[in-house]
């Protein structure tokens, strides 16, 4: 069995936050569509203006995701 570096090892406050990053997206998406309706009648907006709402918060967690990859392709690899 190989052992980890020291320098190299994940610490729980890593690990917290790699899992804060992973349920946000499936979270967020819990929240916001029962709230969608309402959304609209507070705001008085549109249905359509409303679910653009939707579709910016996924694009948002898309381009998330472009960006994070290769940064973690990049620094979170170990040398072999």
């Amino acid at each position: 069995m190989t052992e980890t570096p020291p320098g190299r090892r994940v610490g729980p406050a890593l690990a917290l936050l790699l899992m804060l990053l992973t349920v946000f997206g499936p979270l967020s998406m819990d929240l916001y569509l029962p709230v969608l309706p309402a959304l609209t009648a507070e705001l008085g907006a549109t249905t359509s203006a409303a679910q653009l709402t939707l579709t910016a918060c996924l694009v948002g967690l898309a381009v998330g995701q472009v960006v994070a990859g290769p940064l973690s392709d990049r620094f979170g690899r170990r040398v072999p």
